[in-house]
């Protein structure tokens, strides 16, 4: 359970900056209603366990920062989709992430994004961070040490981000439509200690060259990416059964959260601001 003081602290930073965050939000809403006769929906996709749905919630405006919990995990077992209070045609679609789920809960995603049935996607990870399910000692990559299934654990979860990143290129390639790819690298608070070998790994290497890839396969007036590193909460990295992999980093407080969040939106708007660019 989180301490309330936290709660307490995150309520008084959103307080402090309510006008400001209130002027964001109000623009990023009139940006997801669209044009009359444009219907096309915001797709948040990722692994199971990297904070979609939390995303998604959160931009809807319908996250409580105060009686919410999104650090207790709960498995999506179908495609989710989250409207606007006053809008019901905004549409933030999220399939589910597990693996078990994706033939089916990702059917036709590939397809709708070659369709051009989005105007934007954000792409989820976590640095390989994604919630278990299950106590880590009935996963596969158990091998009776802890430290060393977190390990693996994390090179799993690395690898399966690539593989989602490299679908999606490939998806996106055949879009001819106007459309962004904005990538959020969630759980900040957890890998924070090593942030140097984060941005190294979302910025050269394998993920690196998928994207500069596609961008060279795309008109720079009908494609843009971004790439940001945050935290939308504060938690431990524990297994539903209370077992703790990892201690959120000492250090990592609410200010440094919320400046991830407020840069979310920011890089939200400039995205609105370039799609709606002749």
């Amino acid at each position: 359970m989180a301490d309330p003081i936290t709660n307490w602290q995150i309520a008084s930073w959103l307080w402090d900056r309510k006008d400001e965050i209130a002027r964001k939000v109000a623009d990023l809403i009139a940006w997801f209603r669209g044009k009359p006769d444009d219907d096309r929906g915001i797709l948040i996709i990722g692994p199971g366990g990297t904070g979609k749905t939390t995303l998604a919630r959160l931009l809807s405006g319908q996250f409580d920062w105060l009686t919410d919990a999104p650090w207790e995990y709960r498995e999506s077992a179908g495609v989710e989709s989250y409207t606007l209070a006053d809008d019901p045609k905004t549409q933030l679609f999220v399939p589910p992430g597990q693996h078990h789920r994706r033939a089916s809960g990702w059917a036709d995603v590939e397809a709708d994004i070659a369709a051009g049935k989005y105007h934007g996607v954000i792409l989820l990870a976590a640095y390989g961070y994604h919630n278990l399910n299950q106590s880590y000692k009935r996963h596969p990559l158990h091998t009776g040490n802890k430290a060393a299934f977190l390990d693996a654990y994390l090179a799993a979860g690395l690898a399966d981000e690539l593989g989602i990143l490299n679908h999606l290129a490939t998806a996106i390639r055949f879009c001819q439509k106007k459309l962004w790819l904005f990538s959020v690298v969630t759980k900040q608070d957890l890998w924070w200690p090593s942030e140097a070998g984060v941005v190294e790994h979302y910025s050269t290497g394998p993920w690196r060259e998928v994207i500069d890839r596609l961008t060279a396969a795309k008109d720079p007036w009908t494609f843009r990416q971004e790439l940001l590193l945050a935290s939308l909460v504060i938690s431990n990295f524990d297994t539903p059964e209370s077992e703790r992999l990892r201690k959120n980093s000492e250090g990592y407080d609410q200010k440094a959260q919320m400046k991830t969040v407020r840069r979310l939106f920011e890089v939200l708007d400039a995205l609105r601001q370039w799609e709606e660019t002749a």
